[in-house]
């Protein structure tokens, strides 16, 4: 069978192998794009000579050992756990989430326990028994002054709208640390690909069912061709549109050479009002090499429309009107028997590495299992 995968990024690359392995289908996968990876692309940068995430950072982490084993086919690993600090309104920096080293910064407190943060936060908090948004969920745990300085701003610059407007899962992915504990995540699995994720897809890609074809965008005459579409593309641009556009946040990056980075974690974020949310230092990153300040990136947050149509962010809000916009889309979708919509894009939901290839191992299973 003559199967087309639209995107080379994790989605439509972990299903083009799952296929072509069976040694039953020829898959073909192409992408807009000069390259493979997706958002995950990370080159050498000509400038530097460093390897650089080109679309921002991107940190495996993973609770699922099955995720780990499939992609161990395409590469070794490094042990990474990530750090994160904010620059606070003095000029110091804390680690970020907020844990006890954060608020003694900050408040120049000397808090010696987790009880006594969690007194401390007893006396600022807000007694919410039932948060209805973002905003009271933080409110609830850290009080107004830290929930502004820290997710407030941030939430204008990134996502273009208010605390109050968005719903609490895309907060509660954070932890909530009363120790001294400074790193990001908390799952089992915290890794990097050691060669780059670049690599990994190479080896992904590299089997002899598969052919890739870049810089192609996607017909709606090529399905004839096919027996089968995998696609990742927008399903709302798919569609023509028809019920109005599902709404994104892009990014635009900035990259500055020889900066002085006086920082000992690779991501640091403001909190302050301007437009950046955050900036990077690649040579802090596992397999990107070179000294810090080689290559910072600067992130500004802005509307996919303004930014070449490039979407990264599916946006969700309390009162959920895109998520029901695009149930309508997926209506639609169901009436097509010959293609599938896969990814970020395709199936207008945030997905963090781990689950958009568990999401697509699924995916490709169901397909072959029907098609026995």
């Amino acid at each position: 069978m003559k199967t087309l995968v639209v995107g080379a990024g994790f989605a439509g690359a972990v299903i083009a192998r799952e296929l072509a392995c069976t040694e039953r289908y020829n898959v073909t996968v192409i992408d807009k794009r000069p390259h493979i990876a997706g958002n995950a692309y990370d080159p050498v940068h000509p400038e530097s000579g460093a390897r650089y995430h080109q679309y921002g950072p991107h940190i495996f982490h993973t609770n699922s050992g099955d995720v780990v084993d499939y992609l161990s086919q395409f590469t070794k690993w490094v042990p990474y756990r990530h750090q994160v600090r904010a620059i606070l309104p003095g000029g110091q920096s804390a680690p970020m989430p907020i844990n006890r080293d954060t608020l003694n910064t900050h408040y120049g407190l000397t808090l010696s326990s987790d009880e006594e943060m969690r007194d401390y936060l007893g006396q600022i908090r807000e007694p919410i028994d039932e948060p209805a948004n973002a905003e009271e969920h933080l409110f609830s745990i850290y009080g107004r002054e830290l929930t502004e300085l820290f997710f407030g701003r941030y939430t204008r610059k990134m996502w273009g709208l208010e605390l109050s407007d968005m719903p609490i899962s895309v907060v509660a992915r954070l932890p909530v640390r009363y120790g001294q504990d400074p790193h990001y995540f908390n799952d089992e699995y915290q890794i990097m690909p050691a060669d780059g994720y670049l690599a990994l897809f190479e080896k992904m890609l590299d089997h002899e069912n598969i052919q890739v074809r870049l810089n192609t965008a996607f017909d709606k005459a090529m399905e004839s061709q096919y027996d089968h579409v995998f696609n990742s593309m927008p399903i709302d641009e798919y569609f023509d549109n028809e019920f109005g556009p599902l709404p994104y946040r892009s990014i635009r990056f900035e990259h500055r050479f020889n900066e002085v980075f006086d920082h000992d974690v690779p991501t640091v974020n403001f909190t302050d009002d301007g437009r950046y949310t955050r900036k990077t230092c690649w040579a802090l990153y596992p397999a990107c090499g070179g000294a810090p300040g080689d290559h910072v990136t600067y992130e500004t947050p802005c509307s996919y429309e303004d930014n070449d149509f490039e979407r990264y962010y599916p946006i969700k809000t309390v009162d959920g009107w895109p998520q029901r916009r695009y149930k309508q889309y997926e209506a639609l979708a169901k009436q097509r028997d010959n293609v599938t919509f896969i990814g970020r894009c395709g199936q207008y939901q945030y997905y963090d590495m781990h689950q958009v290839v568990a999401n697509s191992l699924m995916i490709a299973q169901k397909f072959l299992d029907g098609a026995r």
